[in-house]
C-alpha cells in the first residue's frame, strides 16, 4: 500500500493551508511565535512530500513547495484581518530549505544502514 505515503503530506498540507488560509491568525503566546509556525509547517510540508513522493525530481518538488509557501503568504493578503509580511515568507521558505535538508540526510542515512539480515 505505497499510496499510504501520501496520508501524512496530506494532512500536513491540510493543516498548513487551513492555518495559513483562515480569517484570523493563530494566537500567540510569545512575541513572533507565528515564525515558528511558519517555518516548522513548511518544515512538515516539503519532508512530507518527499516521503510521499519520493520519485518526483529534487527541484520540482523544490520549487512546488517553495512556490506553496510564497503563495499562501501572498493570498493571506486578500483576506480581512489577515497581512502578508516579507519576514513571514522568509520564515515559510526557510522552513521549506529545512524539510528538504532533513529529508535528504534521511535518505542518505538510510541508505548507509546495513542491510537487515534475511531470516531463513
Amino acid at each position: 500500500m505505497p499510496y499510504l505515503r501520501a496520508v501524512p503530506f496530506l494532512i500536513v498540507l491540510a493543516i498548513v493551508l487551513f492555518n495559513g488560509l483562515k480569517p484570523e491568525p493563530v494566537p500567540q503566546l510569545f512575541v513572533q511565535q507565528d515564525k515558528l509556525h511558519h517555518l516548522l509547517g513548511f518544515a512538515a510540508l516539503a519532508f512530507t512530500l518527499r516521503l510521499a513522493f519520493a520519485r518526483v525530481p529534487f527541484l520540482w518538488g523544490l520549487s512546488l513547495t517553495v512556490a506553496a509557501a510564497l503563495l499562501i503568504e501572498l493570498g493571506q493578503g486578500f483576506l480581512p484581518g489577515r497581512t502578508a509580511s516579507r519576514w513571514d515568507m522568509l520564515a515559510n521558505v526557510l522552513g521549506v530549505l529545512l524539510g528538504w535538508g532533513c529529508s535528504l540526510l534521511m535518505e542518505k542515512w538510510l541508505r548507509q544502514r546495513p542491510a537487515e539480515p534475511v531470516a531463513e
